[in-house]
């Protein structure tokens, strides 16, 4: 089902508005409802020219975070979008674990580009993929892909934002670590524009070949990053760390200085800061 172009609603027009599309946005699946964005951008992965579909929903039954965790965001209070790129086997030649964390790199980028454009709120990147402002999560980035017949690979870049949420909207054990750009914000937040702004900044980094330069998507990374010197709790693989982060290499992984006196290394891609 099509979203309604109405005021703050996300349409076609909207997202459009402004700025032509390369590579992200040049299909749009607008849905009211889905069971998870990721899942509908995959699912599309085998027709013709799915390379750059953007998937937006409106409302998600089965929203996915990282290491299993669910997604939960009201009905019409967030931006819910997937976008989907195919890379040809050629590139695969790139361990996928690396593939996948340069993505997160990128769309992490990308978000916080998209959110200071689009709204007062200044966010940063708490490492590997949480969107952060005023000590309180507002986002988070899933990448999840899989393999097709003619030996290219799917990426879905899944992305939450969320927008008009209050406090109240969130479950109990969120409600002192998670936010809104509304909560935040001094201004009423457009969600429609913050779309359209993810998108546009999406394309400008995946459209050509700045995502495959690894000194511009550190640097980028890294000016977005929330600062290292701060104390961290840790998880990773079943085992709980406590220390200062004291170096943050978004390729390869955080060095943690524990509280007993030994330097751990934290795999983006099996640690969850608590």
């Amino acid at each position: 089902m099509t979203i309604d172009d109405m005021h703050g609603a996300i349409s076609e027009r909207r997202l459009r508005a402004g700025w032509t599309p390369v590579r992200i946005g040049r299909r749009l699946d607008l849905r009211s409802e889905t069971a998870s964005t990721n899942t509908d951008a995959l699912a599309a992965a085998g027709n013709p020219d799915a390379d750059g579909l953007a998937v937006l929903a409106e409302y998600q039954t089965q929203g996915r975070g990282r290491l299993g965790r669910s997604w939960l965001s009201p009905r019409g209070a967030g931006v819910l979008c997937s976008v989907l790129i195919i890379e040809p086997e050629a590139r695969l030649d790139e361990r996928l674990a690396e593939l996948a964390g340069r993505l997160t790199l990128v769309a992490g980028v990308a978000v916080c580009e998209a959110v200071r454009q689009a709204t007062d709120v200044a966010p940063a990147i708490k490492w590997p993929n949480d969107l952060r402002a005023g000590g309180l999560k507002l986002g988070g980035v899933l990448i999840e892909s899989r393999a097709l017949p003619d030996g290219s690979r799917a990426w879905a870049i899944g992305v939450g934002i969320n927008c008009l949420q209050h406090k109240g909207h969130f479950p109990p054990e969120l409600q002192d670590i998670a936010g809104s750009l509304e909560m935040l914000g001094a201004h009423a937040v457009d969600r429609a524009e913050v779309a359209r702004c993810l998108l546009a900044r999406m394309d400008a980094w995946l459209a050509g070949a700045a995502w495959l330069d690894d000194a511009s998507v550190r640097d980028a990374w890294l000016s977005h990053a929330e600062p290292v010197g701060r104390r961290v709790v840790a998880r990773c693989e079943g085992r709980q760390v406590e220390g200062t982060a004291m170096t943050i290499d978004p390729f390869g992984g955080l060095i943690l200085q524990g509280d007993d006196g030994r330097q751990h290394w934290l795999d983006p891609m099996r640690t969850t800061l608590l």
